[in-house]
């Protein structure tokens, strides 16, 4: 039985990753951001639902094919011999690219080839099972929705800024920044906590799923007791900001997600950061930095990019990381570089329907002193 696992363009690695770690299976590509790969039952892919923090959706798929057009969906369609479908039963089409139909059309026009032989009842609001037709550009994926709502959801994002970040690409950072339980970590611009939160949940086991276990729609298809292994930890993590609204947001959603006592919150300017901390204390930094826009200039920008890096050089360990998440990944290298910081390695990615980067910088010059 094939499923597919949709995931941010450009992180792919991260979802195979935990493919891999939850299901100890192997992993395709098929496109970008859409991963295949094979479960031997239904209770297998809805334990990966359950666990998956970097997935948008996951379906069992039922056929995948090219087209040019909407009747060349409909014919292909048409020959697919269908699994037996629970009722009621609702069409959801999501799509990307540009296409000469729209969404409804494709839901209606799938949802009669279905009904015209197997007579199941549609329910619109309520349904017992989800058939997603998923079209990426001139391909489609049609399946089975074991997801119902987006992965992305997390039950602790309810004080949000205009620049809070996507949970799933939060947490992809940190499996980017190789973080472990015994690191020390810093995020010394917070923003709405995001990445500190999404590191005390991975790093305790607290299951994505655990609080949104009601909400997922395989719950309409197959009995399924989730084990839920919650490690109680001592972590040491920082959470930082200059903004009190900030800061206090990330301290709302903290305490929303139950992990408020894992994590360390402050509020100062990153120029106090080594009166705050100890030399060669800090063994990761994954943050999300200000960037040039209409209201703040380049010219601040750098500032700050200057001041971030000054500072991470006498905090950060030997060998230490920082991961940046930033749509001028030119001048995060720039400044980066200056205190010995060398990239790494480098992931494009499209977010808020801009290009990002995220940058993988580290530390070459152990232990040396700051320049005064």
């Amino acid at each position: 039985m094939k499923a597919i696992a949709t995931c941010i363009k450009g992180l792919e690695e991260i979802t195979q990753l935990e493919i891999k770690e939850i299901l100890k299976k192997k992993s395709e590509i098929i496109i970008p951001s859409r991963i295949a790969f094979n479960v031997k039952e239904d209770k297998e892919l809805a334990n990966f639902v359950y666990n998956t923090r970097s997935s948008i959706k996951v379906y069992k798929l039922i056929n995948h094919d090219n087209f040019s057009d909407l009747d060349e969906i409909l014919n292909k369609v048409k020959k697919i011999k269908f699994p037996k479908i629970k009722s009621p039963f609702v069409v959801r089409c999501e799509r990307i690219g540009e296409h000469n139909f729209n969404s409804i059309d494709v839901e209606k026009e799938i949802g009669n080839i279905i009904n015209k032989d197997n007579k199941l009842k549609v329910d619109l609001k309520n349904p017992t099972t989800i058939l997603i037709i998923d079209i990426v550009s001139n391909k489609f994926f049609l399946g089975i929705d074991y997801t119902g709502i987006k992965l992305t959801k997390r039950n602790y994002r309810i004080k949000l800024l205009p620049n809070s970040i996507n949970s799933a690409l939060a947490y992809s950072m940190l499996r980017i920044s190789e973080i472990k339980e015994k690191d020390t970590i810093l995020d010394p611009i917070c923003r709405s906590g995001e990445i500190m939160i999404e590191a005390a949940l991975y790093l305790q086991k607290i299951a994505n799923g655990l609080k949104l276990l009601d909400q997922l729609a395989f719950n309409k298809l197959l009995k399924f007791n989730p084990k839920n292994i919650i490690k109680t930890k001592k972590l040491k993590i920082y959470s930082i900001d200059s903004s009190q609204n900030s800061l206090k947001s990330a301290e709302i959603n903290a305490k929303i997600a139950n992990i408020y006592k894992n994590i360390i919150f402050s509020r100062y300017e990153l120029e106090w950061l080594d009166t705050k901390l100890d030399k060669n204390s800090i063994d990761k930094i994954i943050t999300f930095p200000q960037y040039p826009t209409n209201n703040l200039p380049t010219q601040e920008v750098e500032k700050i990019y200057k001041e971030l890096f000054y500072q991470a050089e006498f905090i950060i360990k030997k060998n230490g990381i920082i991961t940046i998440l930033t749509p001028v990944p030119e001048l995060i290298e720039k400044y980066a570089n200056l205190r010995n910081f060398k990239k790494e390695k480098e992931y494009k990615i499209n977010y808020m329907h801009q290009n990002f980067s995220i940058l993988k910088l580290k530390n070459e010059i152990c232990n040396k002193q700051k320049n005064i």
